[in-house]
This record gives C-alpha cells, structure tokens and sequence, in this order.
C-alpha cells in the first residue's frame, strides 16, 4: 500500500497565533492517537500563513483520521506515494 500524504495552507490573524497553535497541538495529539504524521510549517516573514502536513500509510486512513478529530477538510487531494 503506498503512504498518503495531504497538504493545506491557511491564514489566521497574527494576533491569534497562541489560540491556533494550541489548535494544531490538540489536532496533532489526536492524529498521532490515529497513526498519523502531522507537522506544520511557516515562513517567518510572512506571519499569519501556515502550511499543514499529514502523511498515513494509505489514503483511507488518513481520510479516516482526518474526520475522527473533527477536520472538516478531510477532503482535502490526497497524493498517492509513487513507488519505484
């Protein structure tokens, strides 16, 4: 089965950062509970602007995970690992 991997860039109001990283703390907690790899990244010169990472061992697990802590983006394209 090839891994999953999802990406999705958001915006949030700078003033917001500590709610929104105690946010992605919780998410990452419970997605870790469901076997999934989540990581967030930023630009430090552009604040307010994240990009989410999250990566399964197949597409239905990660869609699965994904709603079970309430992401309502769990639609999001899941890109397939290319296996060579």
């Amino acid at each position: 089965m090839a891994r999953a991997l999802c990406t999705h860039a958001f915006h949030f109001p700078v003033a917001e950062r500590d709610q929104v990283l105690a946010g992605l703390q919780a998410r990452r907690e419970g997605l870790k509970a469901h076997g999934v790899k989540y990581w967030v990244f930023e630009n430090p010169s552009t604040p307010g602007i994240m990009i989410e990472f999250f990566e399964a061992s197949g597409r239905e697990e990660l869609t699965e995970a994904r709603r079970a802590v309430g992401d309502t983006r769990a639609s999001d394209a899941i890109l397939s690992e290319v296996e060579f």
